[in-house]
């Protein structure tokens, strides 16, 4: 055993929304409630969230739509928010950000490295 790899250990950081997607999670902090049906807010978000590349997922892969072709979980995600949205669903969009949050921790979110001493 070298003394390097005893003095270090990986560890996975467990990030909130605000650390992958800021721009969605400061919306949905700030919104109790969903926007009006067909509200300006409404149609934005709408748009935004069915835009690959401007979700909730979008946004965490910097604002790329690459997720779909390199994670179908990711991609399966990014559809359920614009599917919570559309049917007015505030618990399953909440239940979404969990799933999504425990997918991105578990599968891309890169080790954090630290001493054991």
């Amino acid at each position: 055993m070298d003394g390097k790899s005893s003095l270090v250990e990986p560890v996975r950081r467990c990030l909130a929304l605000k650390d992958v997607a800021p721009k969605w999670a400061k919306r949905l902090e700030q919104e109790k409630k969903l926007p009006f049906p067909l509200s300006l807010k409404w149609f934005r978000w709408y748009f935004e969230l069915d835009m690959p590349s401007k979700c909730v997922v979008g946004e965490a892969y910097g604002f790329n739509s690459s997720y779909e072709k390199e994670c179908e979980e990711c991609n399966t995600l990014g559809w359920r928010f614009g599917h919570s949205f559309l049917v007015r669903s505030r618990s399953e969009l909440e239940t979404d950000v969990q799933n999504f949050l425990m997918h991105w921790n578990e599968k891309h979110s890169p080790p954090v490295y630290f001493n054991r001493d």
